[in-house]
């Protein structure tokens, strides 16, 4: 364990007006000085700063855009399901959730582009898929009815 003295001189005044001794790090990574002096760990207590509680500032997080996340939604159900009509609608919303987040700075261009992508591939297999299974019957039937009037020698 390397131990350094923080350069605070011998002793230093709180904010109450208490005399301190100096303060102490104790830390497992190495402390790169120019010298480098390895003691065994000091036992001090820790240095208190009057009868205050530290403050702790928080940054208020931007708020993820609804849109995005509904975009999102709806193109996995539609690319799950054969409800390509909601992939539709997450197109609608996809856009929509881009545009407020250019305009407002929100979070969730991320989730409105993965909706995006999920609707537009869903409604494009889905649409495509049921062209071609509606064809495959039309074939079928018109098959039938072809060979259906044909005579057999």
């Amino acid at each position: 364990m390397n131990t350094r003295v923080l350069p605070l001189g011998n002793t230093f005044t709180g904010s109450n007006g208490s005399v301190h001794a100096p303060a102490v790090v104790h830390s497992s990574a190495p402390a790169y000085s120019p010298a480098l002096v390895r003691t065994p760990a000091l036992v001090q207590a820790p240095v208190t700063y009057g009868n205050r509680a530290p403050v702790v500032v928080y940054q208020q997080v931007t708020p993820t855009n609804s849109s995005s996340i509904v975009a999102l939604v709806l193109g996995l159900i539609s690319f799950i399901s054969s409800f390509f009509f909601l992939g539709i609608v997450g197109i609608i919303f996809g856009h929509v959730a881009r545009s407020q987040i250019k305009s407002r700075g929100e979070r969730g261009n991320g989730m409105a582009v993965a909706g995006l992508w999920l609707s537009y591939l869903s409604v494009l297999f889905w649409v495509g898929f049921w062209l071609i299974y509606f064809g495959v019957i039309a074939l079928m039937i018109g098959a039938a009815i072809t060979a259906g009037n044909a005579t057999v020698s």
